[in-house]
């Protein structure tokens, strides 16, 4: 009894210790840099619950096609895309607090508020799609807005010296937070599914998340300012889209993550579909297996960490991609005789994986950044990954309507298109990690 109240002391005093470097809460920065963590957990919490299999499930209740499906996707990203336009708005003020949190504050009324309205209004199912995906436009060219700005400031809250730390910590603990509460919620709607009351569960799921959403709010009023440097001559368009290419290393850096977010995006919201429409998976099965992601997330990202400190960022990157491609390859073989054993095993490949990914792109927006217009920069970097983000959607999308009703045999398992398009996928990613690794060099 006593030496297990040693090994707990032991590591209640190494949890707090890595807090207080990590955060310097009694700092000035520090107590930001909380803050910041805070508003990140929060917004996480709300994605996962209003979005991913929930949003999928939802759609699926309202009578989304594949077609309905591939384009919110698509649009999402288009929206996003917009992010290009961000600085000739945010760069006319130096103090954007304000304008972001209130930007904040929409995101949440349009994807929470309105889009669970229009799931109960007693309206034409076609006419009600049209509708969610307008108002996914709306939200999504609203983030556009915000999110250059928002990265911007949060991350003066975070130095330089303090960057792998900081991400490698909030990856674990933002992955045990959201994995828990998803989970949780998971096996609530799976209750009311089973009582054939599946849409009250997933709208209750918003409420929460709307609860969070003004927690979110408070938290980022809690955040300082920094000054910014700006450009004192007015921002264009047009200097958004040519100053990037005047920063060779920082032109590297986009075209690096595009290489990245277009392979990664074709594959869609269409597995999911597979796994609950034709598979009929419960909603706590398919984040039951995404919890392992928790053991495997604190063992492997210190492991990761190491290997990005002693390598570089982008090494990292193409190698962890590399490995990653392999786990698309496992889940084309997941069917019904297989749900329970090839999906997992597939899953837990893909999250030993997944930090060498995640930690990059924690930092990726700020690697090479200018110190000057760091708006402009980030609002460039955003909509070039978007747009190659959309592009992959789009070739997600297009591969699923041309093979539609085709099925092919690998090793005597007979596959339709939402398990075959993570072939086109691995090649993909593949010929992207190569290219990455020749790009990487350049100096």
């Amino acid at each position: 009894m006593l030496q297990l109240k040693a090994i707990l002391h032991v590591v209640k005093y190494r949890i707090r210790s890595i807090i207080d470097t990590t955060f310097e809460p009694k700092s000035e920065m520090g107590a930001s840099r909380v803050n910041v963590a805070a508003s990140n957990y929060t917004t996480g919490i709300i994605n996962g619950i209003i979005g991913g299999n929930f949003l999928t499930g939802l759609m699926l209740l309202l009578c989304a096609d594949d077609m309905v499906m591939g384009t919110i996707t698509m649009i999402g990203f288009i929206g996003n895309t917009l992010q290009i336009l961000s600085p000739v708005i945010l760069e006319r003020f130096e103090s954007r607090k304000k304008i972001l949190i209130i930007g904040k504050g929409i995101s949440y009324l349009l994807n929470i508020v309105v889009i669970s309205s229009l799931s109960l209004a007693d309206i034409n199912y076609q006419f009600r799609l049209n509708l969610i995906i307008i108002v996914i436009l709306l939200g999504s060219v609203n983030n556009a807005i915000i999110s250059p700005g928002l990265s911007v400031w949060h991350i003066k809250s975070i130095p330089d010296n303090n960057r792998v730390q900081y991400f490698s910590f909030f990856s674990i603990t933002n992955g045990i937070l959201q994995y828990v509460i998803v989970l949780g919620f998971s096996g609530l709607v799976d209750t009311f599914k089973e009582n054939g009351n599946e849409m009250k569960g997933l709208l209750l799921l918003r409420i929460f998340a709307l609860l969070l959403a003004a927690l979110d709010i408070y938290f980022l009023t809690k955040i300082k300012e920094y000054p910014n440097k700006i450009n004192r001559t007015s921002v264009s368009l047009k200097q958004i889209l040519i100053n990037p290419f005047k920063q060779k290393k920082y032109l590297i850096t986009v075209f690096i993550v595009c290489l990245w977010s277009f392979p990664a995006n074709i594959p869609g919201p269409y597995f999911t579909i597979y796994m609950l429409k034709s598979l009929e998976v419960k909603y706590s099965y398919l984040n039951l297996i995404n919890m392992l992601n928790i053991p495997l997330l604190i063992l492997f990202t210190p492991l990761w960490s190491r290997r990005i400190r002693k390598t570089t960022w982008f090494k990292a990157l193409y190698f962890s991609m590399g490995l990653y491609l392999l786990h698309y390859l496992g889940l084309t073989m997941v069917v019904k005789e297989t749900l329970y054993y090839i999906y997992p095993l597939s899953m837990i490949f893909a999250f030993i994986c997944a930090p060498g990914i995640n930690i990059v792109f924690s930092n990726a927006p700020y690697i090479n950044l200018p110190e000057s217009d760091q708006t402009n920069y980030i609002g460039f970097y955003a909509a070039m990954s978007n747009l190659a983000a959309f592009a992959g959607a789009f070739v997600g999308k297009k591969f699923i309507e041309l093979t539609e009703g085709k099925f092919i045999r690998i090793l005597n398992i007979e596959m339709q298109n939402k398990q075959y398009i993570l072939i086109f996928t691995a090649i993909l990613m593949a010929l992207s990690a190569y290219l990455i690794k020749r790009l990487q060099r350049i100096k």
